[in-house]
């Protein structure tokens, strides 16, 4: 009789246990596709979010050739510049991780920043130039592309005849089946048909990906390799070992309007790799980059900013004013603007990275001190230092004495600003205010977040 209630509990002990794992197994289940109806909602939300946005982007590009007010257009390139910014955003949803889309992103991104040139042009009183019409008609032409692909996909999943699911599992981490769905050859199709506006053809080229804009001063005269190679190892903050090695150019033959560059790699005698740029015109080494991982903290900032100082001065850079600095993964990253007539020139600041270890050169890039530097002739401040402390924020508690600089506003125009900084609670701030006419060009916060400001690469 024992027995026999023995087998009968284990019986119920195993009915128990399939019971529950039976539960589990639906509980998962529900949650796998309660999970995947999420996401399908959200990349349909953000796909009809996209489409909306592109009928904005087609209709106010429509309504721009058509108008002769300049009011009118002022307030239609504000439209375009909001609404290709939130194409941008949308599009940045879609599970596309593994399709390429360069030319729609270049399409997108070349409306944004052209309709913010044209609205300031015309906010300044200026009218649009035949030029300016003829690149706005290309770019209607390309939203008008843009809108109509955007439909003919809709169509498809709007009526449930391909789902989002099957592109995830295709463009994810853990790809799953063909590398292809309907999307993503809709996509493909679009991006191959998408062509750059006039003047650009050559943006989407591989080999002129990122190029530096020609320098406001000659830099001097041609080197050849052999004096590319001697400045870098003039450069170089220790022995290398073997000969620097030249593995490519930029521009040699001033043909393309370019900064004219030597590409050359060396190594440490410690064999870490490093990657040089070293001018064409003048010899000069516009940045380096090193591979080495740093693991330890071991200097102060200050210790850093010194060594930094010396390091600089050693290459020829004597007149600076500490900026900002920021920890990146086990380097400190400072940036340093050259003081010219007494103004700390920001849009040519020069950035330097040493290892917390043991101070060792890790990057160096000047590449805005040589493209943007030239003579500037400063008109006196019409804005005292004491009127720019009463500019800022009745918030904000001014923490020290405003300093002359020259900054680019966000249209990368070049203006002379007084640096107040100041704090609220536990954030600082710089504000930047007009010396001319006491507007706020720009509000920086330098704590919260990468305290190291970004170079203004390329500013014309």
């Amino acid at each position: 009789m024992r027995s026999q209630r023995g087998q009968v509990w284990a019986y119920l002990l195993l009915g128990v246990s399939l019971l529950g794992a039976l539960s589990f197994g639906i509980f998962q289940t529900q949650q796998k596709n309660r999970l995947a109806l999420d996401n399908e909602n959200k990349y349909m939300s953000a796909f009809h979010k996209l489409k909306w946005t592109s009928e904005n982007i087609e209709e106010r590009t429509a309504r721009l050739m058509a108008t002769n007010d300049l009011r009118m257009q002022e307030s239609l390139l504000a439209d375009l510049r909001v609404f290709s910014a939130q194409a941008v955003e949308h599009m940045s949803v879609l599970p596309l991780l593994t399709t390429d889309t360069p030319r729609v992103e270049h399409f997108l991104n070349t409306l944004r920043e052209r309709s913010d040139v044209m609205h300031d042009k015309i906010n300044r009183g200026e009218k649009l130039s035949e030029e300016d019409w003829t690149q706005l008609l290309e770019l209607r032409r390309q939203a008008v592309f843009f809108e109509g692909e955007l439909a003919n996909m809709l169509g498809l999943v709007g009526n449930g005849m391909i789902r989002w699911s099957d592109t995830v599992r295709v463009t994810g981490p853990n790809r799953d089946g063909d590398a292809a769905t309907p999307i993503t050859r809709s996509v493909a199709q679009m991006e191959k048909a998408l062509t750059p506006p006039p003047g650009e053809e050559k943006a989407l080229d591989p080999q002129q990906t990122g190029p530096m804009k020609r320098p406001y001063l000659d830099p001097g005269p041609r080197v050849d390799g052999a004096a590319a190679i001697a400045a870098v190892r003039r450069f170089a903050d220790r022995p290398l070992k073997g000969d620097p090695v030249i593995t490519g150019t930029a521009d040699p033959d001033d043909k393309l309007k370019e900064f004219s560059l030597y590409f050359v790699s060396a190594q440490k005698d410690n064999g870490t790799p490093m990657t040089f740029g070293v001018s064409i015109h003048g010899g000069h080494v516009i940045f380096m980059i090193d591979g080495r991982q740093v693991t330890e903290k071991n200097l102060t900032l200050d210790q850093l900013k010194e060594r930094a100082r010396e390091m600089l001065a050693k290459r020829g850079y004597t007149a600076l004013e500490f900026v900002s600095a920021a920890e990146n993964d086990g380097t400190m990253v400072m940036d340093w603007a050259p003081i010219e007539k007494g103004v700390a020139v920001h849009v040519d600041r020069i950035r330097i990275s040493l290892a917390m270890d043991n101070g060792e050169l890790v990057s160096f890039d000047a590449k805005n001190y040589w493209i943007n530097r030239h003579s500037r002739e400063f008109q006196p401040p019409v804005i005292s230092k004491a009127q720019a402390r009463e500019r800022v924020a009745p918030r904000l508690k001014v923490s020290g004495e405003p300093r002359l600089v020259l900054i680019a506003d966000r249209r990368f125009h070049e203006r002379l600003a007084w640096e107040v900084p100041g704090n609220m609670s536990d954030l600082q701030f710089r504000v930047y205010v007009s010396a001319e006419n006491g507007e706020e060009i720009d509000v920086q916060r330098i704590s919260g977040g990468d305290p190291a400001n970004p170079l203004n690469i390329g500013l014309r």
